[in-house]
């Protein structure tokens, strides 16, 4: 399934690690031009891609995003990598109280003002839109040397990120290996649609509001690729990345109520302000002497100082079709440890008030932090429209099932569709 950044979910701020730490794969054969063959080389290796992905979770969020690419050489050593990416959501969100909270009233983000009470007061309704750019300058400085540089920015109605990353990739002789590293940098800037943001744990009926909050993070990867064989092609990857300032969600709250879900109160969340995580990403993909097929398979390893301990395993098999097409059945399996601060609700015994509570240091509802297995099936297919144009669609299902949450299991439809050109 495509990553698209989605409000009040983890998508959103995931893109700034995700694009901070990544790394172009320059593949560049040694060179050796004349004076015209660098100007071919500047006006002949380009390529242009655009994009739309539909995605749907029923009674809660829809987006709709369109991208567009632009990549080419600059020179027989350079290349750039331009990219566009504008969002626009809405529907709603889980708030993190109680399904039948009385005591819930928040802002929906973009402006808008939206109360919930009763049976609809553990969701909130919002709209939104968001606009990305990226763009990643690739230089080869000798025949197994390449390096490349990014930089991103992404806006919307209460989230701002900003950062980039300097990467490097080296070949051995025989080019059977790639060892890669890369050093990335994001702040971002985070709070609600009118630039503040909720003291923590503090009741939602009578907060005090703060200005907007800030983050940074640094990102730090090391890699190998490997030629296993004539056919089999190997990777892996170890990132670290550690984020220091805001971590909690303005909108998010959690309901104080005693075993029986009957209510006190409810608070605003509060997470901690630093984090660090480790994660280990490998893959590998085969080539069946048989037929041709490709089969994939990769596995991610995530463990944090939250406690958010996760384990991602994905297939696909890639069969080619008459004329160059393609197509790709994939799935995707996701189980997740819940955050240590995670809880569905703050306990109390009920017979007390909200000034003689002892609360925890910190404390959260949000089912992205909980305990959760997510499973996803989808087909990919890719029609070759000529030798350097294709459309390439997906269509898939994505699933969530969650343990000890205050929302049901959900899924989600997925539809993307992307055209690719390259011009002589």
């Amino acid at each position: 399934m495509a990553v698209t950044r989605i409000k009040h979910t983890n998508k959103h701020k995931k893109i700034s690690s995700q694009l901070a730490i990544a790394t172009s794969s320059l593949l560049a054969a040694d060179h050796t031009l004349s004076a015209d063959d660098e100007d071919s080389q500047l006006y002949g290796n380009w390529n242009v891609d655009v994009g739309y992905l539909y995605y749907e979770e029923p009674e809660y969020i829809k987006v709709n995003t369109y991208t567009a690419k632009i990549n080419g050489s600059l020179s027989s050593k350079d290349t750039i990598n331009l990219g566009l990416v504008f969002d626009t959501l809405s529907g709603a969100t889980p708030t993190g109280a109680l399904p039948d909270s009385q005591f819930v009233s928040v802002s929906g983000v973009s402006g808008g003002g939206v109360s919930g009470a009763g049976g609809g007061a553990g969701k909130v309704a919002f709209d939104d839109t968001r606009l990305a750019f990226d763009a990643t300058w690739g230089h080869e400085w000798e025949r197994l040397v390449r390096s490349n540089v990014t930089t991103y920015v992404s806006v919307e109605g209460d989230y701002t990120a900003i950062g980039g990353s300097v990467g490097i990739e080296k070949d051995s002789k025989d080019r059977s290996n790639t060892y890669s590293a890369a050093l990335g940098l994001s702040t971002d800037r985070i709070g609600r649609s009118d630039e503040t943001t909720p003291a923590p744990l503090t009741e939602v009926s009578a907060a005090t509001y703060y200005d907007t909050g800030s983050r940074s993070g640094t990102d730090i990867m090391i890699g190998m690729t490997t030629v296993l064989n004539r056919r089999t092609v190997g990777m892996l990857n170890l990132t670290y990345s550690h984020s220091l300032g805001y971590h909690t969600d303005p909108y998010k709250i959690i309901s104080i109520a005693d075993d029986n879900d009957v209510e006190l109160t409810t608070v605003f969340e509060k997470r901690p302000d630093e984090r660090e995580r480790f994660i280990v990403y490998g893959k590998i993909k085969h080539e069946l002497p048989s037929n041709g097929h490709h089969l994939g398979l990769s596995y991610r390893l995530h463990t944090d100082s939250w406690g958010v301990n996760s384990h991602t395993l994905e297939t696909s098999y890639s069969i080619t079709l008459n004329n160059g097409h393609k197509l790709e059945p994939f799935t995707r399996l996701y189980r997740q440890q819940a955050a240590n601060f995670y809880s569905r609700t703050i306990n109390y015994t009920g017979n007390g008030n909200f000034a003689s509570l002892t609360l925890p240091n910190y404390a959260s509802a949000d089912v992205r932090l909980g305990e959760m297995f997510n499973s996803t099936l989808g087909l990919k297919y890719i029609h070759k429209t000529s030798a350097k144009g294709s459309i390439d669609s997906r269509i898939g299902y994505y699933h969530r099932n969650f343990s000890n949450a205050s929302i049901n299991d959900d899924g989600a439809f997925f539809v993307q569709v992307d055209f690719s050109k390259g011009f002589d």
